[in-house]
């Protein structure tokens, strides 16, 4: 079974480019500006080869959903594989042909069994002003990332939305750059369901 077996998708039919009056980031874009969010530690190693590791260091937790942050290192690339990986963190990927070899693949089976990817274009989400039907994963925050001679780490953030419910959450990821292949850990997402009723409002009421 391969990555694309798990979560592809169904694109959405193109809707014309229409210009916005919503100021605010709806809720499936990025969490909430009024919340201090609740971290929640995991140093969970995803996945590791001999070129690269995939790890959740931890995840922030909101009233309505949940950003976790990744760290992902590769070592033995050729100078320009290293140079083209950070564009091919940021392509707009609207369909499941030509993924680069570069482009980290990361997936999420919440407990209720949805699946969801960081497969569908950030430009997708960006024409709706309508809820999405399904969760959506989207990248957010993060840290960046930084090449040396011999190692390439990235440290990417990922916005999951809604908050899933309490049981078994299933994160997978695959990088073919770092001989990574699909590879799948569980979370305790009762943890982060009760973190979510501790998160603080900036701006009380």
């Amino acid at each position: 079974m391969s990555f694309l077996d798990l979560f592809g998708f169904e694109p959405d039919e193109a809707s014309p480019d229409e210009p916005s009056e919503v100021h605010e980031p709806m809720p499936w874009l990025a969490p909430p500006e009024s919340e201090l969010g609740v971290s929640v530690p995991l140093s969970l190693i995803v996945a590791r080869s001999e070129k690269g590791v995939v790890a959740v260091p931890h995840a922030t937790v909101y009233s309505n959903g949940v950003q976790f942050e990744l760290l992902a290192q590769a070592r033995g690339l050729r100078r320009g594989q290293a140079n083209r990986m950070f564009h091919e963190q940021h392509g707009g990927l609207d369909d499941e042909e030509g993924l680069p070899g570069g482009f980290l693949r990361i997936g999420i089976e919440l407990p209720g069994g949805a699946r969801v990817s960081n497969l569908m274009g950030r430009r997708m989400f960006h024409r709706r002003q309508s809820r999405p039907d399904g969760p959506v994963l989207m990248m957010h925050g993060g840290g960046g990332g930084q090449a040396s001679d011999n190692l390439v780490s990235l440290r990417p953030g990922y916005w999951l939305w809604p908050l899933p419910e309490p049981g078994t959450l299933r994160l997978s990821c695959e990088w073919p750059i770092a001989e990574i292949a699909l590879h799948t850990v569980e979370i305790d997402a009762t943890r982060i369901h009760e973190a979510a009723q501790q998160v603080s409002l900036l701006w009380p009421a």
